[in-house]
């Protein structure tokens, strides 16, 4: 009885598997996240340049921070994932996250440890988690002020004008198209994206509402999907939290000007990176 109860559990266990395998409606797009410290201090620095009084002297210390020092690695790659089922999808940070382990040389990881967390923040929001529920809405997860809140906001909110091109690139499988996106500030994102899933998301979804983006690109971060993986995934695993309180946009910002004026107040210039997204 016992060995026909297991050939029971493996045949269903094999079915399920096999069924979101052709159905391709249910799993896990892996990330990998690749921040250049170089090109970001030289932004700084280019913008430190044009500023004056208090955020110039912000900028030079984050010129400092990411620009400078024998053991700061020039690149540092971080591990994201978007997991997905019919009723929406949530993008995260990786459990099996390999510690911000930076490129370029043997016992880099250590030497990246703490900066790696402020630079995920800073770069991709690292603590953040972002649902998508099959609408043109996101909804963003995070600590504020050791809160747990939630902020709304729509995909392509901060994009200006996109161009899409024929141009075509194979990204974890996919045959993606290419479209440069212009941002509000002017800067150029390069985008890759898929419509052969069922549903929208993307690791910056301010900046594109179609689609599946598998590839993304700026002048001092990228972001590509190295696998997929087919799998069921609980409707849970992609509810927005019910016990967060859902902020408004303008309370955000105020929350985020008094942080601001708060470190600065403390000394504290080059901590203004952990909270800035």
């Amino acid at each position: 009885m016992s060995k026909q109860f297991f050939a029971v559990i493996l045949l269903c266990t094999g079915l399920s598997s096999y069924v979101f395998s052709q159905q391709k409606t249910a799993g896990v797009i892996y990330y990998d996240q690749i921040i250049d410290l170089k090109a970001m201090a030289a932004q700084f620095q280019q913008n430190a340049a044009s500023a004056g009084g208090q955020r110039q002297a912000d900028l030079q210390q984050r010129v400092m921070m990411f620009g400078g020092g024998a053991n700061m690695p020039e690149k540092i790659t971080n591990k994201f994932e978007i997991a997905f089922n019919p009723s929406g999808a949530k993008f995260q940070k990786s459990v099996i996250d390999e510690n911000n382990v930076p490129e370029g040389g043997e016992g880099a990881g250590s030497a990246s440890g703490g900066i790696g967390a402020m630079i995920s923040r800073f770069g991709g929001g690292g603590d953040r988690e972002i649902f998508f529920n099959n609408s043109d809405k996101v909804t963003e997860s995070f600590e504020l002020n050791g809160e747990a809140v939630l902020l709304e906001n729509s995909l392509g909110s901060m994009a200006k004008e996109a161009e899409k091109s024929d141009e075509t690139r194979k990204i974890a499988g996919f045959e993606c198209k290419k479209a440069v996106v212009t941002g509000r500030n002017g800067q150029k994102t390069t985008i890759w994206y898929t419509t052969d899933l069922s549903f929208q998301a993307s690791p910056m979804p301010s900046m594109w509402t179609e689609g599946v983006v598998l590839g993304l690109e700026t002048d001092r971060m990228k972001y590509f999907a190295t696998s997929i993986e087919y799998s069921k995934v609980k409707d849970s695993e992609v509810a927005v939290p019910k016990k967060s309180r859902m902020i408004t946009q303008e309370e955000y910002q105020k929350k985020m000007e008094e942080m601001r004026a708060r470190f600065r107040n403390m000394g504290g210039g080059s901590r203004e990176i952990q909270i800035q997204q």
